[in-house]
């Protein structure tokens, strides 16, 4: 079963936090997201290592299309 969801940084988390594995849409195509971390002292926003080789910036605001598999649990 795959969770389809938005992920956003408004102060808080979005329906779902991000993680390792997922994959979001960027530039048009749905890529993994390999890694992740708060960039800098300030801590804003995320930055995404996607499986393209990409970084990506999510700003708080902002919004992505993400998905995951659901696990059982």
């Amino acid at each position: 079963m795959i969770r389809t969801g938005w992920y956003e940084l408004p102060g808080g988390l979005g329906p779902f936090d991000l993680h390792r594995g997922d994959r979001v849409l960027h530039g048009g195509r749905w890529t993994t997201v390999t890694d992740l971390y708060s960039p800098g002292s300030s801590g804003c926003g995320r930055v995404l290592h996607l499986a393209d080789g990409r970084l990506y910036l999510l700003r708080p605001g902002e919004r992505l299309p993400v998905y995951r598999r659901a696990t059982r649990g």
